[in-house]
C-alpha cells in the first residue's frame, strides 16, 4: 500500500516531520489563516482621499500575499514529498517488486535523501522570501513613498500582531 511504501523508506525522523509540516500547518491555514489575512487589503488604511495612492502603497507594503504566500509554501514543502511517494509505489509495482527489499531500499534512498533536501532547500528558501519580503514583524504603520501619493503618506496595517510569525 502507498503508507507502506513510506513507512518501508523513510525514517522515523523523516515521517514525524512530514507529518507536523503537512498537518500543523494545513490545520492552522485552513483554521486561522482565512480570517487573519481575509480583511488584507479592506483593512489597509492610508491617510490620504488621493485615488490610487491606497492600492499602490499596499503593494508597496505586500507584494504578495501573506495566505497565498504561505499556501505556496505548504505546497511546495509537499511536493518532494508527493514525489518520492509516486516513485517508491511505481517501484514497488514494476514486475517482480521492484527487487528484493534490501535491493529496493538501495536504489529509492538517493531519492529520498533527494527529497529530504529539497525540502531542506525549500524550507530555507521560504524562510529567506520571509525575510526579504516582509520580515518577521509585521510593523502596524507602513510609511508609503509611491507616486500616485502626493506626499508621504501613513497606512495602517489591520491586526500586525496576528500577522508576525
Amino acid at each position: 500500500s502507498l503508507l507502506d511504501a513510506v513507512q518501508e523508506h523513510s525514517p522515523m525522523v523523516g515521517r514525524f516531520w512530514l507529518v507536523v509540516m503537512l498537518l500543523f500547518r494545513i490545520l492552522v491555514l485552513a483554521t486561522v489563516g482565512s480570517d487573519v489575512f481575509e480583511d488584507e487589503q479592506e483593512e489597509f488604511v492610508c491617510n490620504t482621499q488621493q485615488p490610487g495612492c491606497k492600492p499602490v502603497c499596499y503593494d508597496a507594503a505586500f507584494p504578495i500575499s501573506h495566505y497565498r504566500f504561505l499556501v505556496f509554501h505548504v505546497v511546495v514543502l509537499s511536493a518532494p514529498a508527493a514525489l518520492f511517494v509516486i516513485f517508491a509505489v511505481h517501484q514497488a509495482a514494476k514486475p517482480g517488486g521492484g527487487g528484493a527489499p534490501s535491493q529496493r531500499a538501495r536504489r529509492l534512498q538517493p531519492f529520498y535523501v533527494g527529497s529530504v533536501v529539497a525540502r531542506i532547500t525549500a524550507e530555507l528558501g521560504f524562510l529567506l522570501g520571509q525575510a526579504l519580503l516582509y520580515g518577521f514583524r509585521v510593523q502596524p504603520l507602513f510609511v508609503c513613498r509611491r507616486r500616485p501619493c502626493p506626499h508621504r503618506v501613513d497606512c495602517f496595517v489591520s491586526r500586525p500582531t496576528e500577522k508576525t510569525v
